[in-house]
């Protein structure tokens, strides 16, 4: 008797989750969060969810980040999405030295005052 046996990944977008600034498409955008499930499968057939990773991803220039089950099991509490944006803030900005930080933060600041403000 043969038995196939293997894995299987299936990412997938769950919901929307913030709405907050993103440094790489330089726009406000709508963060949502995406899951992906590693499955033991048996002839091809996904059988056992075995492993669940979670995803914020931007709408607007689909940039990924890994979202940790501390703050995962947390979504629903007040507070967490105030959190979850300087999470996304510090990891877009962390690659970046000093003087494009300052550069990026007031292009946002201006283009933020721009929106307010009537032409």
């Amino acid at each position: 008797m043969i038995i196939i046996f293997g894995w299987m990944k299936e990412t997938k977008p769950i919901r929307p989750i913030l709405e907050t600034y993103c440094y790489h498409c330089q726009k406000q955008a709508t963060w949502y969060l995406w899951r992906e499930t590693e499955w033991v499968s048996f002839f091809d057939i996904k059988t056992v969810p075995f492993i669940w990773k979670n995803y914020l991803v931007c709408s607007g220039c689909e940039d990924v980040t890994h979202l940790d089950w501390p703050r995962y099991l947390k979504l629903s509490s007040p507070g967490i999405k105030a959190e979850i944006a300087a999470v996304l803030e510090e990891k877009q900005l962390k690659p970046k030295n000093e003087i494009q930080r300052r550069f990026l933060l007031t292009q946002r600041a201006e283009r933020e005052a721009s929106e307010k403000s009537p032409a």
